[in-house]
């Protein structure tokens, strides 16, 4: 089932159902890859009947059950959600359906039973309402495959940031940078990319602080320990540059001339590159390759069909391609 895309259906209350029942309207989804879902049929099939009834949902229990054609979902029933879930709103019930779809879509991932994941979009306090602690995907997709350092990349529009730390209040994040945290983002980022885009990335790497510091004048943390990491990674052959002060940086729009910048937190990264264009959120140092919407739940719009699907469709056309760059390796 090497071309098989496990996606899941993410918080049930949420625009996840909608989304996918519109990717699906395009007939052009199966060219790529087959998309098998992952969640709760009966929520699948009454978002279908409201906004496109010609949507056949086929529920299955292994991959190999799928059909794969135009007009049809197949979907794996976790049979998960309850008839009475409020929409629009965070609750235990969205959290549990949410949880269960992801570690469903890793258990398949794992045993080779598809070749990627594409996760719609989940409300954290729903995760953490039904006892999933988790600050987002990449932490739990972390716990779920035992991997130790699970890094958040977004690309977009050829522009990819990648984040040392990602969702923590701002006044957390500078006691989170560590020289072997920005070392290990540096050599994380240059293996993906050896592997998905080029043989010799070209990495830029911007600082914490305005100006990078300035010196010292405006902190420390550019001289003692991002520096100190770039400089292991030079000695260690990876094309890595900087601190550059990340306004500077992007305004020569570092798409044109680096593979990746990495950022030291989320809006440091996630700003300039959704700015960019339409993103597509990739998790690396996972055993499986997963990607997501650069998009939350929109509870705001949940039942009124006003949701856009092509993130989406960017975001399962992304799985496939590095689907495929993984297997021209082997």
């Amino acid at each position: 089932m090497e071309d098989i895309i496990a996606l899941t259906l993410g918080d049930p209350a949420g625009i996840g159902p909608e989304i996918i029942v519109k990717a699906f309207q395009d007939e052009l989804l199966s060219v790529d890859s087959r998309v098998l879902v992952i969640g709760d049929a009966e929520a699948l099939k009454k978002t279908a009947k409201q906004i496109a009834p010609e949507i056949l949902i086929h529920s299955i229990t292994s991959p190999e059950e799928g059909w794969y054609q135009t007009c049809t979902i197949d979907i794996i029933d976790l049979n998960n959600v309850p008839e009475t879930l409020p929409m629009g709103k965070p609750t235990a019930e969205g959290g549990k359906a949410s949880y269960e779809a992801i570690q469903k879509a890793v258990e398949l991932a794992l045993k080779g039973k598809v070749a990627a994941i594409t996760t719609s979009p989940i409300n954290k306090q729903s995760l953490h309402l039904a006892g999933h602690p988790y600050p987002g995907h990449t932490e739990l997709l972390g716990h779920l495959t035992e991997s130790k350092n699970p890094i958040l990349m977004m690309e977009g529009n050829s522009l990819r940031v990648v984040l040392v730390t990602t969702h923590l209040p701002l006044d957390q994040v500078k006691s989170q940078i560590t020289e072997e945290k920005v070392l290990q983002s540096i050599r994380q980022t240059n293996d993906w990319l050896q592997k998905h885009v080029t043989d010799i990335p070209s990495i830029a790497v911007v600082g914490l602080n305005p100006h990078c510091g300035d010196g010292g004048i405006f902190g420390q943390e550019e001289i003692e320990l991002i520096l100190p990491a770039l400089k292991t990674a030079q000695q260690e052959g990876i094309q890595a540059s900087g601190p550059y002060p990340a306004d500077a940086l992007f305004q020569r729009t570092a798409s044109e001339k680096y593979d990746a910048v990495i950022c030291m937190y989320h809006d440091q990264g996630m700003i300039p590159v959704k700015m960019n264009g339409m993103g597509v959120n990739i998790t690396m140092g996972l055993p499986i390759i997963r990607t997501s919407v650069d998009h939350g739940t929109a509870y705001d719009i949940v039942g009124r069909n006003k949701a856009s699907a092509e993130n989406l469709k960017l975001a399962l056309k992304t799985a496939a391609r590095l689907s495929r760059s993984t297997l021209s390796m082997q």
